[in-house]
């Protein structure tokens, strides 16, 4: 008698020849792909990085020196590679000198005056002051017995932790201390401007680590909600024991006319 294969067998080769044979044929169509279609390397060079950019303000009044100061200081940043704003006159406006009474800058000045007069004013100022200017962090001198000088995040509406004393630093230490705090500024703006909060924050960008009664008030206020929720709940059941059916009092109520 002749031996019949199993047909599942007969199945499973054919099936495995058809495998076999799709796959070769997808070797050769990549390999036509490869012959005709050769890759293209492009090389792309990245756009150069934009320099933080710093405007020099002095709050409060605006005598010789600290407009004097002002001005080296701006000249610093400057030589330093950071940016300061293209318009002369606007510079000299936010560092309190005068200028022609049509030269558009007005409302700066009045903004940069305003200064100081109410502190809890004065970050929505800042905040105006660095969009007119376009600069990423403000260089804030003010006097305070010496010259002073604090840096502005425009992004964060903050000042950065530490006041230099202006008299007692160099040159190199001035553009090295507000550089650092420029470019995180400038970084910041990827994140999104920020309310105002009046908060400092170190230079790295962090809040200023707060009292730890705050932190303690912050992790534990949970506890307080449950508290008073619980208590509202005794003191409902306790008053709605005592309750009779008993009428009260008669009540009077005035009706306008009544004698």
């Amino acid at each position: 008698m002749p031996i019949v294969p199993p047909v599942h067998l007969i199945v499973s080769l054919a099936l495995g020849l058809i495998a076999v044979s799709a796959s070769a044929q997808e070797e050769q169509g990549n390999v036509a792909d490869t012959d005709t279609d050769p890759v293209v390397v492009v090389d792309t060079v990245a756009p150069p990085a934009l320099s933080p950019k710093v405007a020099v303000v002095v709050a409060g009044d605006p005598d010789e020196s600290v407009r004097t100061t002002g001005l080296e200081i701006e000249q610093e940043c400057a030589r330093a590679g950071l940016s300061i704003p293209a318009d002369p006159a606007l510079r000299a406006a936010l560092r309190g000198e005068a200028g022609d009474q049509d030269d558009g800058l007005a409302g700066l000045r009045s903004l940069r005056r305003s200064l100081g007069v109410d502190p809890r004013r004065d970050l929505a100022a800042y905040n105006r002051l660095g969009a007119i200017s376009g600069a990423d962090a403000l260089v804030v001198l003010h006097r305070e017995g010496t010259i002073k000088l604090e840096v502005f995040d425009v992004a964060a509406s903050q000042f950065y932790e530490g006041v230099l004393q202006v008299d007692d630093t160099t040159a190199k230490q001035r553009v090295r201390y507000i550089e650092r705090r420029a470019k995180t500024a400038q970084q910041r703006w990827d994140q999104g401007p920020k309310p105002a909060t009046g908060a400092r924050v170190d230079a790295t960008g962090k809040p200023i680590d707060e009292p730890e009664k705050k932190r303690w008030i912050k992790k534990a206020w949970p506890y307080f909600v449950v508290g008073a929720l619980l208590a509202a709940g005794v003191t409902y059941l306790i008053v709605d024991g005592r309750r009779t059916n008993e009428p009260g009092p008669p009540l009077l109520r005035f009706r306008p006319g009544d004698e």
